[in-house]
């Protein structure tokens, strides 16, 4: 069997593209890291790597071998992190990216919380509509609603909501509560984006037959907060998350209309990037999240 120091400098190497960077990367001299993959070779009879004097490059053969030893060297490290984050401690900066609303509520409890638990921590909250780049931002953790367009990305599902029409009392006083979608074509409307071009909403009823409703935008807006204070305002009828809506339809700053259609059910989902094992501020933060009031509906 081959000796797993030598394999895990050969994936090093393999995903450095050099010697020194996978010397760099395992903490061990440019000359030992060669050694090692020189021994390895030759207990296996085969040749790894096409050498140059500028990278190497794995042969055929180095190719499949990495695919499976890169999974094990993977496993190994989630193990050991396993291993060591159990008598650990959370601590240092954890950043978090979440929808506007998140700014409001339950979410807000979580992050407050988590900071009293765990008093080494300290949080970055980037509340916003917009899309976010994890890596660029460098993001711990995102909270998104939808199906994940990044291959890049790892996802975990924490629930599911849907959007519903509200509409604030005082439209309704106005213009009447509709009676069917199509009514909806009289009223004027927020959209949840950058233009006014938005003017069908695709919704669902109970049985789950889809139908679009056509309506009359007056305000565009990317934040889902700014798009429930023009609804309570009576600017127009909004389709709201669910979640989003709860405190104003308690109050009755807005009135759920159409009670029998809603959107199609969305995901809310944990985004982290692949390329990083789960960290203890993470993991951590989602547990307190898994069972918090955020989540229990």
């Amino acid at each position: 069997m081959a000796d797993l120091n030598a394999i895990a400098a050969f994936v090093a190497v393999a995903d450095a593209g050099t010697f020194s960077g996978g010397a760099e990367v395992i903490g061990i001299p440019k000359g030992s890291i060669s050694r090692k993959i020189s021994i390895l070779e030759e207990s296996l009879g085969v040749r790894l790597f096409h050498r140059t004097t500028r990278k190497v490059t794995l042969t055929d053969i180095g190719r499949s071998f990495y695919e499976r030893c890169k999974r094990g060297v993977d496993e190994l490290s989630a193990a050991t992190q396993l291993v060591d984050e159990s008598t650990a401690t959370p601590s240092g900066i954890l950043r978090i990216a979440a929808p506007a609303a998140f700014g409001e509520g339950a979410f807000g409890d979580v992050v407050a919380t988590y900071l009293a638990r765990y008093p080494k921590t300290r949080v970055e909250l980037l509340l916003s509509d917009e899309y976010v780049d994890l890596i660029e931002e460098r993001i711990d953790l995102a909270l998104r609603f939808g199906e994940l367009q990044d291959s890049s990305l790892i996802a975990r599902k924490l629930s599911s909501t849907h959007r519903i029409l509200c509409a604030s009392p005082k439209l309704l006083e106005v213009l009447g509560e509709p009676k069917k979608l199509e009514d909806l074509a009289e009223f004027p409307s927020i959209v949840h984006g950058a233009t006014l071009g938005q003017t069908t909403w695709r919704m669902v009823n109970g049985k789950g037959t889809e139908f679009f409703a056509r309506h009359k935008p007056r305000l565009a807006a990317q934040s889902i907060s700014m798009a429930s204070s023009a609804a309570a305002l009576g600017i127009g009828v909004a389709l709201l998350p669910e979640r989003a809506a709860e405190e104003a339809l308690q109050t009755g700053a807005l009135t759920h209309i159409l009670t029998g259609y809603a959107t199609p059910t969305q995901g809310l989902y944990a985004i982290y990037p692949s390329s990083k094992q789960l960290s203890l501020n993470v993991r951590t933060f989602m547990d307190l999240l898994n069972t918090s009031d955020l989540l229990a509906k």
